[in-house]
């Protein structure tokens, strides 16, 4: 889970909870299932009764859940899961604020944020205001992790920021011809490879002359070492190999002109092995030139017609 879904979940327990829970213990007992995925033991279930008593919050006990050995074993990385996270949105961050392109018009796919009403693609320092920001994404009523309901129109230091309220492949009501950017940060994975042809076929056609189509996503590369079973989230439809999404844009017209990789992996990757996994992971670059063997990677790409 990332920093921006840890904070859904919690707002997410708290709204549910808060309205179908009376009880200090019932509430106590939902929250064991929800976030630890067992019931609740008696040693523990009393513990957290009597910091309630003491005047600890509910927010507050979620909270310290989430943020707890127990739950943090649960995570890809072990015990090291919040770090990993936060090392990960560190790299995600500078990625943002150093490598896409400035923008007047924006269409961010997938860009809701729980804790934040500007959305994720501002909260992580797009340091480029745009004009108009775009973002397409599921009501938050409809989400793994349901989170508040934003105004639809809000105005952030000159910049009018829309939610528009659907699945990211449907991009039929925006008009072509219209953007400087479409961004897709780690979104791509949660549509079908199908779905995604889709996508790339209508961004063609709604970016201005020399607009730009850019994402994230993470490297099946490094998350099969994770997780060689299946994917290292629930929500995901795929998880692309560097190589692969590549000539999935270029198949739909597109010529890539930049790539980098998020958080460098060589060495785990090289060997196929979790023996380096966490070090590397604390110790490479955030960004690199290696973007097959990085925990993400990152495309930038026009429209061929305009290189």
């Amino acid at each position: 889970m990332t920093p921006e879904e840890t904070q859904r979940l919690e707002s997410s327990i708290q709204k549910t909870l808060s309205t179908h829970t009376k009880s200090d213990k019932s509430f106590l007992w939902m929250a064991y299932w929800v976030i630890f995925d067992r019931e609740a033991d008696p040693d523990g279930l009393e513990a957290w009764l009597n910091d309630i008593k003491g005047g600890l919050s509910r927010a507050d006990v979620i909270k310290k859940m989430v943020e707890s050995e127990e739950f943090q074993r649960r995570l890809p990385g072990g015990g090291e899961g919040n770090q990993t996270l936060h090392r990960l949105h560190s790299g995600r961050m500078k990625m943002v604020k150093t490598l896409l392109p400035p923008a007047k018009v924006v269409l961010d796919l997938g860009g809701y944020s729980a804790s934040d009403q500007k959305g994720a693609l501002l909260q992580l320092g797009y340091s480029n205001l745009p004009e108009k920001l775009y973002i397409l994404d599921f009501h938050p009523d409809q989400m793994m992790f349901p989170g508040p309901e934003w105004p639809k129109h809000i105005n952030h230091q000159g910049c009018e920021i829309e939610y528009v309220y659907g699945s990211m492949n449907d991009l039929d009501s925006f008009e072509e011809n219209f953007f400087d950017l479409i961004w897709s940060g780690e979104s791509i994975e949660h549509i079908t490879p199908e779905e995604a042809e889709a996508v790339f076929d209508r961004a063609y056609k709604l970016l201005k002359p020399g607009g730009k189509l850019a994402l994230d996503t993470p490297n099946r590369r490094a998350t099969k070492l994770q997780c060689p079973d299946n994917y290292i989230h629930p929500e995901h439809k795929i998880e692309y190999y560097w190589e692969d999404l590549c000539k999935l844009l270029e198949k739909h017209n597109f010529k890539i002109i930049e790539t980098k990789g998020i958080i460098d992996l060589s060495t785990a990757i090289e060997k196929s092995t979790m023996e380096h996994f966490n070090h590397e992971f604390m110790n490479s670059q955030l960004i690199n030139d290696n973007p097959d063997k990085s925990y993400c990677f990152y495309i930038c790409c026009m429209r061929a017609e305009d290189c």
